[in-house]
């Protein structure tokens, strides 16, 4: 066994179950209230202490690692399976891995990335109204009006 799996060995049914929902909900005192099974009765301040504690212990820790992981990785089996992506849907995509993100670092890039896409998507928008055409000018000699122009006259 890894040392994360024997980390994770230690945590009941119940404390993966909570787990589970804080990865989605990101909200760890409730996790911790569900994780414990029974209603407790400390009051708000040694609450948040505690479920601060368990959230950072090792062995919460190695299950949330382990879990996210397994998430990532389900999402991009799902994504190689639908190889083609319009901009909308991966920009759809992108807003709910930063919603589920809990690790600011991850969570920046991931905001990045969602921005480059945004502007790439403003940047085909763009329409031929907008573009801006230069013409140069020619000589005359380059001209099709002076060149029908002369023939005539040469003709006559």
């Amino acid at each position: 066994m890894t040392e994360k799996e024997t980390l994770i060995s230690k945590l009941s049914d119940l404390e993966k179950f909570a787990l589970i929902g804080y990865i989605y909900t990101n909200d760890r005192i409730n996790a911790y209230l569900a994780s414990r099974g029974k209603k407790l009765t400390a009051n708000k301040n040694s609450l948040n202490v505690q479920s601060s504690r368990w959230i950072n212990s090792p062995e919460v820790q190695a299950f949330l690692d382990v879990e996210r992981a397994r998430r990532f990785t389900a999402i991009e089996q799902s994504t190689a399976e639908s190889d083609t992506r319009s901009k909308d849907d991966v920009i759809r995509e992108l807003n709910l891995l930063a919603n589920q993100e809990t690790e600011p670092r991850r969570k920046s890039e991931i905001l990045m990335k969602l921005a480059d896409l945004q502007q790439m998507k403003k940047q085909d928008e763009e329409t031929e109204e907008s573009k801006v055409s230069f013409y140069r000018p020619l000589k005359c000699s380059e001209c099709i009006l002076y060149k029908n122009a002369k023939n005539e006259l040469n003709k006559e």
